[in-house]
């Protein structure tokens, strides 16, 4: 009986191969892994931010409309008008206008 001289032996370096692809493909899903968090970590923090800056100005608006609704009283207007020495205009005083 002749033997195959030219048939390379089974398992040979390929399981080698086959092991550095493998811890290959885990570092790089790993890496993956770690920058995807990071990067959700860097979305959140400006999720939060934007947040925090919407409820100040949310506030302040408020604010500002009652402020705005204090110094349109009538009560106010009367009062700053008095404090200025104002008085109604006299019927001739006023005359109107068109814009053309």
């Amino acid at each position: 009986m002749k033997r195959n001289v030219s048939a390379k032996p089974v398992g040979g370096r390929g399981w080698l191969l086959f092991l550095v692809l493998g811890l290959l493909a885990c570092m790089v899903m790993g890496l993956v892994l770690v920058w995807s968090n990071i990067e959700r970590m860097d979305t959140t923090y400006f999720i939060n931010i934007a947040q925090n800056t919407m409820r100040e100005r949310r506030a302040l608006r408020a604010k500002l409309e009652v402020e705005r609704e204090r110094l349109l009283s009538p009560y106010e207007l009367r009062r700053r008008a008095e404090e200025f020495s104002m008085r109604e205009p006299k019927p001739g005083q006023i005359r109107r206008m068109d814009a053309q």
